[in-house]
Formats: C-alpha cells, sequence, structure tokens
C-alpha cells in the first residue's frame, strides 16, 4: 500500500482493533502530526486556557473548538499540497479522526470561502473536511470578496469587517462549524455571531489544525 502523505509503500498493521480503519497513511508520517492539546477552549498547547480565549470570553465571545492538529512543519507542508496544489485526496489522512468527531445532533457548517476564491481553487478545504465527518452538512454561510486571510496580519485579521451572511433557516439549530486552520479564532467567531444573530441555539466548532 502506498502512503498518501510521504508516497512510498507500507504494510499495514492489521490488528482485531483497527481492523475498520483507513489505514492509508504509514506509521512514521502519523507520528509527524502532533495532536493538539492545553487550552481547553482552542487546544493551543502549554496553558489551560490561553490568553486570546480570556480576552474572547471577557468579550462575551466564548467559543468551544476542537483543534485536531497542530499547525507543525508537516501539518504546512499537508496544507500547502491540500489547499494550495489541490490535492485534496490527501484528506483522507484524517477520515478516521474525523468520524470520531461528537456533537448534539443539527449541522455541520463549513465556513464557506468567497465566490473568486471558490473559482480560483475550485474546491472549499473546510467543505471536504466537514463531508469526512458523521453528521447533515449544511451550507448556511455565504462570504463576501476581501482579501485572503493567508495574506493579512494579526492585527489585520480581528479588525476586519464581519464577511459572513446566513443563508438557511438555523433557528433552533445546533450547528458544529468547521474550519481548516485556527490562526486567531475571529473567522470562527464572526460566523458564530451571525448565526446566533440568526437564532441558532448551542454553536460549536472544529479545526484540523491549530497555529502555534
Amino acid at each position: 500500500m502506498k502512503c498518501l502523505c510521504c508516497q512510498h509503500d507500507f504494510i499495514p498493521n492489521w490488528e482485531l482493533s483497527n481492523m475498520w480503519t483507513s489505514q492509508n497513511i504509514c506509521n512514521p508520517c502519523k507520528m509527524k502530526f502532533v495532536k493538539s492539546g492545553g487550552c481547553v477552549d482552542c487546544g493551543k498547547p502549554g496553558i489551560e486556557l490561553c490568553q486570546d480565549c480570556r480576552r474572547w470570553q471577557n468579550l462575551g465571545l466564548p467559543l468551544h473548538t476542537r483543534t485536531m492538529y497542530l499547525y507543525n512543519e508537516e501539518a504546512k507542508a499537508f496544507m500547502h499540497r491540500y489547499k494550495f496544489l489541490g490535492d485534496t485526496v490527501l484528506i483522507r489522512m484524517f477520515t478516521d479522526e474525523l468520524k470520531k468527531v461528537k456533537m448534539r445532533r443539527g449541522w455541520i457548517v463549513p465556513i464557506p470561502l468567497s465566490r473568486d476564491r471558490l473559482s480560483d481553487r475550485k474546491f472549499n478545504q473546510a467543505e471536504e473536511i466537514a463531508r469526512r465527518m458523521n453528521g447533515k452538512v449544511t451550507l448556511a454561510l455565504k462570504r463576501d470578496e476581501g482579501t485572503p486571510q493567508s495574506r493579512k496580519s494579526r492585527e489585520e485579521r480581528l479588525k476586519r469587517s464581519n464577511p459572513f451572511h446566513v443563508t438557511k433557516e438555523v433557528a433552533g439549530k445546533n450547528i458544529l462549524l468547521v474550519d481548516d486552520v485556527y490562526t486567531t479564532g475571529i473567522t470562527l467567531r464572526q460566523a458564530m455571531v451571525r448565526l446566533k444573530e440568526a437564532g441558532a441555539s448551542e454553536i460549536s466548532a472544529v479545526t484540523l489544525f491549530r497555529s502555534i
């Protein structure tokens, strides 16, 4: 079998405990992706509640976000191939972990791309992540045009106006937002604000990576 990550052949380690997993990544590559942990709200390592999440709480914008892995060099290489080179099959590496994410009955809502960005990229990386999870994926948001987040400084991200609009009836719904990388938390919280304004009930989030 060929590893999706390094493209080298490897022999899967089939045991009763992993019989139903999709072993498509070799163990050496798997070990390079480090699980996040630390902050109870965003997974930032090293502290129980990080300064950013304390600030969000003080602003009345708490959001419990499960971040699955740290955004280390291996994760950055993955995102370059997946997000910018369009190698979408790579997301299969994380299918088993994504299917373990638990949520209350409701909708899984991926963070949308702007129309121009979607036209350029041909796919929404957050939606591809969401569709690997167990639950009803609903495209309940749209996004205004604007400069890509990757080209903005931290200060610019925090000061930007809210680009999101709700496109579905979300009143009373429990919603799990999905994005690729958690950096400042502003994107998820701006989406949360719009959904709350539209009457959504409980909102939480999950991202594949947490910047460090």
